[in-house]
């Protein structure tokens, strides 16, 4: 399921500019479909959406320059990608860095190691609930499985 801008800006919590500078102009997240000229508007996935709120998320608390995170956030989209939504809850991102993502179940011992970690749980229940994501647009959510 892939949303447009207008979408994305509502489920991110991002301003419309924001939305713009950060997936256009600087490309710091890479949009899932990117614009093919007048048009033909970008498109969005839940994963892409939920990076975005990370992203925002350190900006806000922390904050960084985002400029900087480019790395970060595409590793952290490339690893949400690999994963069904459902499987995220309980889980955290992780920044070793401005340029290392990982992901660890949130009540992990951290060790010994300095890093930056955002809990997803709180973004996951925006994204979950019924007036952020219409119904059918949610079966993407969930991994296919055949049926006997």
């Amino acid at each position: 399921m892939l949303v447009q801008a207008s979408e994305a800006v509502r489920l991110s919590g991002l301003t419309a500019h924001q939305l713009r500078e950060w997936c256009g102009r600087r490309a710091l997240v890479e949009a899932d479909v990117p614009p093919a000229g007048r048009g033909h508007l970008a498109l969005f996935s839940w994963q892409t959406i939920l990076a975005l709120r990370v992203l925002h998320e350190v900006h806000l608390r922390y904050a960084v320059e985002v400029s900087g995170w480019r790395e970060a956030i595409a590793q952290l989209q490339a690893l949400l990608r690999k994963r069904a939504f459902p499987s995220l809850w309980g889980y955290a991102a992780m920044f070793a860095n401005a340029r290392e993502a990982s992901l660890r179940v949130s009540n992990d011992p951290l060790g010994k190691c300095s890093c930056l970690v955002v809990e997803l749980d709180a973004h996951l229940e925006i994204l979950a609930t019924p007036n952020a994501l219409r119904v059918e647009s949610q079966l993407p959510l969930f991994p296919a499985m055949a049926v006997r």
